[in-house]
């Protein structure tokens, strides 16, 4: 399974990167401001976020030509928000995938306008609704990148005094876990060929109940469609908090020191580990409630586990 998931990831990091490079490249900016969007973009990390959207389609029917350009919308609203993250007047990193950042090669003018545009473009790539009629990407987008998810994150991380586990975990969850828990549910929607009608419905019920803090929410309505948003939304939440702890935790190991906003400030190193584990174990039940060949999502979370 391991070569198989290796395989399969490398397949859709293709097809990502080659529809990323043919957005930036349609784009009508300058060519030297299109150079700074492509640093921005490749080389790329895991591809998750895209990734995983596309395995929650798979789930349910193959990624057509629209999910593809959905899924890189996806990742382009993340390298915005990763190109300001670094800048002086946020996280303030030097370096990026192990390269300068985008402020310390091109300066911070030219980082702030490429971040805008990438997040620009990303709303472009994500803003048609299907030629079928099916649900509108922005009824999700909007949800997750605002108070919801990234910007509410964000503000946490850099504003509010974080003093326990538990609100490292709300911040994560937002933060990292805003953009995957779109992935997610966006791929459930585009697999399932959800109707205009099921998609307000459904994402009204899931801002009242689900991000409400309601815990009345069951898996029981007339098509399963709640259920199946409620399992895509129990898995994101969890995977978004273990990927987190995942870097946490690695950092650590590799003597990178602990940052202010880290578990290892509240935990030992075993202990850490026990709990990242099980957030990855309650991902993996969440997928027990979806009709659908989960494995490569399952082999996905044990990519994961630090022993």
């Amino acid at each position: 399974m391991n070569d198989a998931l290796s395989t399969r990831l490398s397949e859709w990091t293709e097809q990502i990167d080659s529809r990323l490079k043919e957005l930036v490249e349609k784009s009508i900016y300058p060519d030297e401001f299109k150079e700074i969007l492509n640093y921005a973009l490749f080389p790329g990390g895991k591809r998750l976020r895209p990734i995983l959207l596309l395995e929650w389609h798979s789930l349910f029917a193959p990624p057509d030509d629209e999910a593809i350009t959905y899924a890189c919308g996806l990742e382009l609203v993340h390298s915005y928000s990763l190109v300001h993250d670094d800048m002086p007047c946020m996280d303030d990193d030097d370096v990026r995938r192990g390269k300068p950042a985008v402020h310390k090669k091109y300066g911070e003018a030219k980082a702030l306008l490429a971040g805008d545009a990438l997040m620009d473009l990303g709303y472009r790539a994500m803003y048609k609704p299907t030629a079928d009629g099916r649900t509108s990407p922005l009824l999700l987008f909007a949800a997750h990148c605002g108070d919801y998810g990234l910007i509410h994150g964000q503000y946490l991380d850099l504003f509010c005094d974080i003093k326990s586990p538990d609100g490292l975990l709300e911040m994560y969850e937002k933060k990292t876990g805003g953009l995957i828990a779109m992935a997610c549910m966006s791929g459930y929607a585009l697999g399932k060929n959800m109707s205009y009608a099921d998609g307000d419905r459904v994402l009204d019920r899931l801002c009242e109940n689900i991000w409400g803090g309601k815990s009345n929410v069951t898996d029981g309505d007339e098509n399963n469609v709640l259920g199946g948003f409620v399992a895509a939304t129990k898995f994101a939440a969890e995977f978004g908090r273990a990927f987190q702890l995942y870097d946490d935790i690695s950092e650590y190991i590799a003597g990178e020191g602990i940052a202010d906003t880290s578990i290892m400030n509240f935990m030992e190193l075993d202990a850490a580990k026990q709990f990242l584990n099980v957030k990855l174990n309650n991902a993996a039940r969440a997928l027990e409630d979806i009709d659908g060949k989960t494995e490569y999502l399952l082999a996905l979370l044990e990519k994961f586990v630090i022993a």
